[in-house]
């Protein structure tokens, strides 16, 4: 029975691993459309998020906060810009006024409403989602990076396989005879 490769199994650990990591952050991840976040977030970004308690948001932190404070009933990423004793004062860094003035939120966002604090950004990750979506394009299309980066890493595996049985066919060979 022939032993896999080191390449095999690093394969395997990265395909598990990026398996786990997408499911986990899959969980704690929001995707940014609109312009009221410019120029620190643009539509297509994709931000982690951090469930934190209220006591752990401070001024300016980015934020999301989820449908029960948000006047639309969607989850919005804004910036703290005040934190009072009634929850959190916030703005999109484009707009001309707080969420609570332009009616965006309801009032002040509370911890019932609090989803967590921007700890990272990939920029335009979930853009192809998002065309996805305006454009009305089917589903799969979500899934299409997903699939190339499989194929490319299948197709590497079977290479370094295909590359490895001729070496060892030519270390098979006896050495011709000396004269």
């Amino acid at each position: 029975m022939k032993m896999a490769s080191r390449g095999t199994i690093v394969y395997v650990v990265l395909i598990g691993f990026l398996l786990v990591w997408a499911y986990v952050v899959q969980n704690d991840t929001r995707r940014v459309d609109g312009t009221s976040m410019l120029p620190t977030l643009e539509g297509g970004d994709l931000v982690i998020i951090q469930s934190v308690p209220i006591a752990d948001v401070h001024l300016n932190d980015v934020i999301v906060y989820n449908g029960l404070c948000s006047v639309g009933g969607e989850s919005v990423v804004h910036r703290v810009v005040a934190v009072t004793t009634g929850g959190l004062i916030t703005k999109g860094d484009n707009n001309p006024g707080s969420d609570q003035a332009l009616n965006i939120a309801s009032g002040p966002i509370t911890q019932q409403c609090l989803e967590g604090k921007v700890v990272f950004v990939v920029p335009y990750l979930e853009l192809l989602a998002y065309y996805v979506d305006a454009y009305h394009l089917p589903w799969w299309f979500n899934y299409f990076p997903s699939m190339l980066i499989v194929l490319i890493i299948l197709a590497s595996f079977l290479l370094q396989d295909e590359g490895e049985d001729a070496e060892g066919e030519k270390q098979g060979a006896e050495p011709a005879p000396a004269q």
